[in-house]
């Protein structure tokens, strides 16, 4: 398994010190992660209480009728100092389009948002973790359905770098035809416009989402 670089793009890799603090017993690894200007920010998809298994690239598979989750990150403390990141609503998200019922949705991942979790040695980091059945994810989701879905998690304003992205892929079953790569690099940079920024509904402590 690799582990997360101090800048750039890392797949299957491990979250940067402290690790996975989320929740309870938790394993690291696993994680596609962007790191830039010394913030990491990293998703992965798992079935719901089960450990994360290795992806192919930034593309995770799994079995029609699985109950399936995505973690998300953020650690600003990977540099040489810690990053101050803004505390502005909106300025993270997280878009998922579900490419079989051409469904795009967006909601607000900020650090303040109820339900993440923070952890003393990452001084402004957060992590939760999702699942794909919640509506305010997919409402069109179904676990039966040979699908393709890409999760994006953005973060805006940060300093001395402006913007961190990073996106992964799941495929359930047989998955769904996703656009060439050419057309799929601009809906990811479309990603951030599109769908409605629904008001989140947490569900409380998590052991594995």
């Amino acid at each position: 398994m690799a582990s997360s670089a101090l800048a750039g793009t890392a797949t299957d890799a491990d979250l940067a010190s402290p690790g996975v603090y989320y929740g309870t017993g938790n394993s690291n690894g696993h994680f596609t992660v962007d790191t830039e200007g010394g913030v990491e920010v990293a998703l992965r998809a798992h079935v719901y209480q089960q450990d994360a298994t290795s992806p192919v690239g930034d593309l995770y598979s799994f079995n029609l009728g699985d109950v399936l989750s995505f973690d998300y990150s953020v650690n600003p403390d990977v540099g040489a100092s810690p990053v101050t990141l803004s505390d502005s609503l909106g300025d993270a998200t997280i878009t998922i389009h579900d490419f079989a019922n051409n469904n795009t949705q967006s909601f607000p991942a900020d650090f303040f948002l109820l339900g993440n979790a923070t952890n003393a040695g990452d001084p402004g980091g957060y992590q939760n973790s999702e699942r794909l059945s919640f509506g305010f994810v997919d409402s069109l989701y179904n676990p039966a359905q040979n699908n393709t879905f890409s999760v994006n998690f953005t973060l805006s304003n940060v300093p001395d770098v402006g913007t961190i992205s990073v996106t992964e892929l799941i495929q359930q079953g047989a998955g769904f035809a996703v656009p060439e790569p050419a057309s799929w690099a601009l809906m990811i940079l479309g990603f951030g416009g599109t769908g409605a920024a629904l008001r989140r509904r947490r569900q409380g402590a998590i052991l594995v989402a």
